[in-house]
């Protein structure tokens, strides 16, 4: 999983229960949310239909940035350059998940 994602699902946990209970689904850690790339990783698929949360982090991250799949540097310094601000995230619940077919 990605270390922003990491860090922001620990650090906006207690707004993002918040938001999903506010949908009707409940949860009470990290491991109750995903998003769509990170389910698949963990062996379960959204349901079709499925909307996510929609969350913006309050936190400041800092992400590499790359052009056509290469690190973007710097001209003057030679150091790669990265973003910093705010990210976003779509999150669904375990709720909104079921567990993919094998086939």
């Amino acid at each position: 999983m990605h270390i922003n994602y990491t860090k922001f699902s620990n650090e906006e946990l207690d707004d993002i229960k918040i938001e999903f209970d506010a949908f009707g689904y409940p949860v009470n850690d990290a491991d109750d949310f995903c998003t769509y790339k990170g389910w698949l990783e963990r062996g379960r698929k959204v349901k079709r239909g499925e909307k996510g949360l929609k969350m913006e982090s309050s936190h400041i991250y800092s992400k590499p940035l790359f052009n056509y799949g290469q690190p973007m540097v710097d001209v003057k310094t030679g150091k790669q350059k990265f973003y910093k601000g705010t990210q976003r995230f779509v999150l669904f619940a375990i709720q909104q998940t079921e567990e993919l077919s094998r086939v």
